[in-house]
C-alpha cells in the first residue's frame, strides 16, 4: 500500500467512472512528485484548472506540467480514473486545441469532458479511445461534422451514479469521432465545442445553463497506459471551419430509393436531400435548420 502522508495537496472525494470530483480549489498539484496512487484532487496550475479523480484501485499517477500540460501514467488493469486540464467554468463557444502523446492499453478515452448544472449533464467529445468504442453502449441520435471530422452523437442515462453533485441520476451526452484519431503515439487536434453543442441541441440534447469545468481529459478503466497532453485555447484543425452561427451540417447515409434512413436528415433551411423517411420513421422538425427521421 502506498503512503500519502507527505502529499502537499488537498484530497477530495470524487465521482466515479465517467465522472469527476466536486470543485476543490487547491493550487500547485504540479509540486506533487510522481508516485503511485495520486489521490483525487482539483484546483489550478499555471493558469489552468485541473481535475483528477481515481477510485484508488489502479496504480495511477497524475502530474501537472507547465502551462496547460499534464501527464498520467496508470497500470494494474484495475479501477477507474479520469483527469486533465482546462477551464472552470466552461462555456458554449470555446475552441480547444490539444497536442501530446496518448498510449492506452485497453479501455480508455481522450476527450473534451465537462459538466453542466440546471440540468445536471455530463458530456464527452471523444477524439480517441483504446479497445472499447463508447458508441457501442449508448443510443445513437445522429452524426455531425465538426472541424472537418465526422462524429456520432449519442445519449445515455446514468442512474444513481457519482457526479459533481454526489450520487445522482443524469443524462450523458457524447460525440464520438469516427474514425477515431489513432492512439499509441503522438496526437493533436482542435475541437470547437459550439459545433457539438449546437448539434446536440438540434436533436433535443440540451446542456444545462450553468457550466462547471471543461477539460481535455484522459480516462482509463481497468486498463493501463500513459498520456501527456498540452491544452490551449484557440487554433484550427486545418480540416474545415467550425460552425457557430447556425446549427452544424448533420448527415446520415440515405437508404436507397431517395429516402432518408433512421436518424438521417430529412429537411431544414437549405436542405436539398431526401425529405421522406424510410418505412417506420417520421420526418420530425427539430428547428428551422434541421429535421430528422425519428
Amino acid at each position: 500500500m502506498v503512503s500519502f502522508t507527505s502529499l502537499l495537496i488537498t484530497v477530495t472525494a470524487g465521482a466515479g467512472a465517467f465522472a469527476a470530483p466536486p470543485s476543490n480549489a487547491t493550487e500547485g498539484l504540479g509540486l506533487l512528485r510522481a508516485r503511485a496512487g495520486t489521490p483525487s484532487a482539483t484546483g489550478t496550475s499555471n493558469g489552468f484548472y485541473y481535475s483528477w479523480w481515481t477510485d484508488g484501485a489502479a496504480d495511477a499517477t497524475y502530474t501537472n506540467g507547465a502551462a496547460g500540460q499534464y501527464s498520467i501514467q496508470w497500470s494494474g488493469n484495475a479501477g477507474n480514473l479520469v483527469g486533465g486540464k482546462g477551464w472552470n467554468p466552461g462555456n458554449n463557444n470555446r475552441v480547444i486545441s490539444y497536442t501530446g502523446t496518448y498510449t492506452p492499453n485497453g479501455n480508455s478515452y481522450l476527450a473534451i469532458y465537462g459538466w453542466t448544472r440546471s440540468p445536471l449533464i455530463e458530456y464527452y467529445v471523444v477524439e480517441s479511445y483504446g479497445s472499447y468504442n463508447p458508441s457501442s453502449a449508448a443510443s445513437a441520435k445522429g452524426t455531425v461534422t465538426c472541424n472537418g471530422a465526422s462524429y456520432t452523437i449519442l445519449q445515455t442515462t446514468r442512474v444513481n451514479q457519482p457526479s459533481i453533485d454526489g450520487t445522482q441520476t443524469f443524462e450523458q451526452y457524447w460525440s464520438v469521432r469516427n474514425p477515431k484519431k489513432n492512439p499509441g503515439g503522438t496526437i493533436s487536434g482542435t475541437v470547437d465545442v459550439s459545433c457539438h453543442f449546437q448539434a446536440w441541441a438540434a436533436v433535443g440534447m440540451n446542456l444545462g445553463t450553468q457550466h462547471n469545468y471543461q477539460i481535455v481529459a484522459t480516462e482509463g478503466y481497468q486498463s493501463s497506459g500513459s498520456s501527456t497532453i498540452s491544452v490551449s485555447e484557440g487554433g484550427s484543425s486545418g480540416g474545415g471551419s467550425p460552425t457557430s452561427s447556425t446549427p452544424p451540417a448533420q448527415s446520415s447515409t440515405p437508404s436507397t430509393g431517395g429516402t432518408a434512413a433512421h436518424w438521417g436528415q430529412c429537411g431544414g433551411q437549405g436542405w436539398s436531400g431526401p425529405t421522406v423517411c424510410e418505412a417506420g420513421y417520421t420526418c420530425t422538425t427539430l428547428n428551422a435548420y434541421y429535421s430528422q427521421c425519428l
